[in-house]
């Protein structure tokens, strides 16, 4: 996996045929170029990269979860016993009329900037664990590294928004060249992983219905 620097150099390479980073003002602008490729990226598909599995303790029916934290990616489980979990499907707040008092299900709260906290109806000292997708981390300093599985992908944006400034004929040229390879990496992604269920899961209500 590449590094910001190594990103940098490899598009200063094409853009001012020079593979040297550029320095002051061009240097900050093509960093922030770089974090919104990544940022896009992270936004177009629920890539194994950003997923994590958040496992508390919980002594109420609020949780804090983490910082990062984007979606989930199924149901967060409480361990009951042994190799046994009770699923709490995620429903819309609003929606919690609709369920009886002795349903499991849960529903999330907040946003970035204040926290999200998820709510669990009636649970308490529960064992949970929660798969969850989460944002794409900042490339704060030269030596990270790039998250994406395809740097060039980002290399070829930061390109792109480069060319965009500049009013350069080149640039639906090598938007496009990016967008094809994001697009290829969401085909890869897509890949049933070897050990993985053939079938297509159920989700929502369908999911938990009787005979399934």
């Amino acid at each position: 996996m590449k590094t910001l620097s190594q990103i940098l150099a490899d598009s200063a390479a094409y853009l001012d045929l020079d593979p040297s980073l550029p320095t002051g003002t061009e240097l900050t602008v093509r960093i922030n170029y770089a974090q919104q490729a990544v940022n896009e990226w992270g936004g177009v598909y629920k890539w194994r990269q950003l997923r994590q599995v958040y496992n508390t303790l919980a002594t109420g029916a609020t949780v804090s979860l983490p910082s990062n934290f984007r979606e989930f990616m199924g149901a967060p489980r409480n361990k009951v016993a042994s190799d046994t979990w009770d699923e709490y499907p995620e429903i819309k707040a609003e929606d919690t009329y609709n369920y009886l008092d002795n349903d499991k299900y849960c529903y999330v709260l907040g946003n970035p900037s204040s926290g999200v906290s998820v709510i669990f109806n009636g649970l308490t000292n529960a064992s949970l664990s929660m798969v969850y997708q989460r944002y794409p981390s900042n490339m704060a300093t030269l030596t990270d590294v790039c998250e994406v599985p395809d740097a060039e992908y980002v290399k070829t944006k930061v390109i792109s928004y480069v060319l965009q400034s500049r009013g350069d004929d080149r640039f639906p040229l090598v938007d496009a060249d990016a967008n094809r390879m994001l697009q290829n990496m969401i085909g890869r992604e897509m890949q049933q992983v070897p050990g993985g269920y053939n079938n297509t899961p159920l989700s929502g209500h369908a999911k938990y219905r009787l005979g399934t």
